[in-house]
């Protein structure tokens, strides 16, 4: 529970890293779900 917590606490003080990672994340399941020959 203290490690969820200390990432908690990291994406409080980094909101942009933390956006840009889950941008990140979720371009890639969508660009899988769209283009499964183009990922695959």
């Amino acid at each position: 529970m203290s490690l969820h917590k200390r990432i908690l606490e990291w994406q409080a003080a980094h909101p942009t890293a933390t956006w840009l990672f889950w941008a990140v994340v979720w371009g890639l399941v969508i660009a899988f779900l769209i283009w499964p020959k183009a990922v695959g």
